[in-house]
């Protein structure tokens, strides 16, 4: 157990000057002090005050022949980290290229986890945020992210790197970040086709627009392409050109970036993975640089609905636009309650539960993320097509937390205010088909809103 700490602050100073020494012994006995001390608010305040107290701190964290007090001193800068001063100090000090060494070094491998802690604490800081980006040629953080991505399903290492998430959280709260994630920093930039749905490859053009002549060489649906020049629109590349749009449909879209492999977080089973993975989401909406390509790729538009799905009814005609795994995950939980009278508030997956039971965490964290998205009219429309709408309908009559209900009241406000959403023509039901009750309905005919204002929470 640590030492105990004295009681005066004053006593500080001469804690630092027992760091100094040369005796191994006594500098290890002066680092538990402090350790036991860091998390102490006006030992943190003293300790920022103290000229080259945390300097030292960095330079004893970097000791490879004296393992105990290494570890130690980086713990006391993880917990002394959350004080602003202090956590500048660090960074000064190469606290980030600390970090990255030792997590590059396979003999401090039982110290990762510690390391990405610190590495969280100092990326609130935007200019830690792009040293991290620029370090090592760029690739410091891109050996983070991959072994990020690799250990998800490595029970071994799993916990060590699941802070990550919040170091790719940190720094996408700055364009630097945003950039890197969404790949728009690659030098060789590349971009996946999407072909019209009635087709399977698309005639590339001898110039950058509709009427310039086709080349007779085409590129098909999934295929890769690498980007020669952008031009109003239109993508050059070795077999010419292609536009990014083509009859109202996204036919590029960025092809395998680290943003398409942090989609595939959002269905981890660790929280602190899923949580982070789904904040660095409405990050990236920011800037408004997602597109209807990235939602209907790498599985972001079903990471968003699904855990938003209630066992309430769609019915029959409201579920017309719907995703398949969305009404797929309705039907189930439907069946659930026919057989036990209520949703299981604890099934076996996660893809189960029913979105009532979700944590308040990652309802927020997605609720967030759409009004993020629905800023721009284009995905507004999207996501009015895939009936999200009814999605947060049902999941409003369930709903007990009162900040969850606020942020889906402003969803389907931005939905009614927009004169060209919730306009879908209702389908007539088939002849022996059992006519289905439509409750909680805001619109009243095919034709749209019967009036044109936010909804009233308490009425809804």
């Amino acid at each position: 157990p640590p030492a105990k700490a004295p009681r005066k602050m004053e006593n500080v100073s001469g804690l630092l000057d027992y760091l100094k020494v040369s005796r191994p012994d006594v500098v290890e006995k002066a680092v538990e002090i402090t350790l036991g001390m860091s998390t102490d608010s006006k030992f943190q305040k003293a300790w920022g005050n103290l000229e080259g107290a945390s300097e030292h701190l960095v330079t004893l964290a970097c000791m490879r022949e004296q393992k105990n007090i290494s570890l130690k001193a980086s713990k006391c800068l993880v917990n002394l980290s959350e004080y602003n001063t202090i956590r500048n100090k660090i960074i000064k000090t190469k606290g980030i290229q600390l970090c990255l060494g030792k997590l590059r070094d396979s003999k401090s491998a039982e110290q990762h986890g510690l390391y990405i802690s610190l590495l969280a604490n100092l990326t609130t800081d935007e200019k830690a945020c792009k040293e991290l980006l620029t370090l090592y040629g760029g690739n410091g953080m891109e050996e983070i992210f991959e072994k990020y991505i690799a250990t998800a399903t490595d029970e071994k290492n799993e916990k060590d790197f699941q802070y990550v998430g919040y170091v790719v959280t940190n720094i996408t709260q700055f364009k630097a970040g945003r950039d890197w994630l969404l790949g728009r920093n690659d030098k060789k930039k590349r971009y996946k086709c999407q072909c019209l749905p009635k087709y399977k490859r698309m005639n590339c053009r001898e110039g950058p627009s509709a009427l310039a002549n086709k080349t007779g060489i085409y590129v098909y649906h999934g295929e890769e392409i690498e980007v020669l020049e952008e031009k109003d629109g239109w993508v050059k590349h070795a077999n010419g050109w292609t536009a990014f749009e083509w009859a109202d449909q996204q036919i590029l879209v960025p092809a395998d970036t680290n943003f398409t492999k942090l989609i595939s977080l959002t269905s981890s089973k660790n929280h602190i993975r899923r949580l982070s993975a789904y904040q660095t989401i409405k990050n990236c909406a920011l800037d408004g640089l997602l597109t209807v390509g990235h939602m209907i790729t790498g599985g972001l538009l079903e990471s968003l609905l699904l855990p938003l799905v209630t066992s309430g009814n769609y019915g029959y005609m409201d579920s017309a636009g719907m995703i398949e795994k969305v009404t797929g995950k309705n039907e189930l939980l439907q069946k659930e309650v026919k057989k036990y009278g209520k949703p299981n508030e604890n099934p076996s997956t996660f893809k189960l539960t029913s979105g009532e039971f979700e944590k308040d965490a990652i309802k927020g964290a997605i609720l967030e993320a759409i009004l993020q998205l629905m800023q721009k009219e284009s995905m507004r429309r999207f996501l009015d097509s895939k009936r999200l709408y009814i999605i947060l309908r049902e999941l409003h009559s369930v709903e007990k937390t009162q900040n969850t209900i606020d942020m889906i009241v402003h969803i389907q406000n931005l939905f009614i205010l927009d004169k060209k959403c919730l306009q879908q023509p209702r389908e007539k039901v088939p002849e022996g088909e059992p006519k289905v009750k439509v409750e909680h309905e805001v619109w009243t005919s095919p034709t749209g809103p019967k009036w044109n204002a936010p909804v009233d929470p308490s009425k809804h």
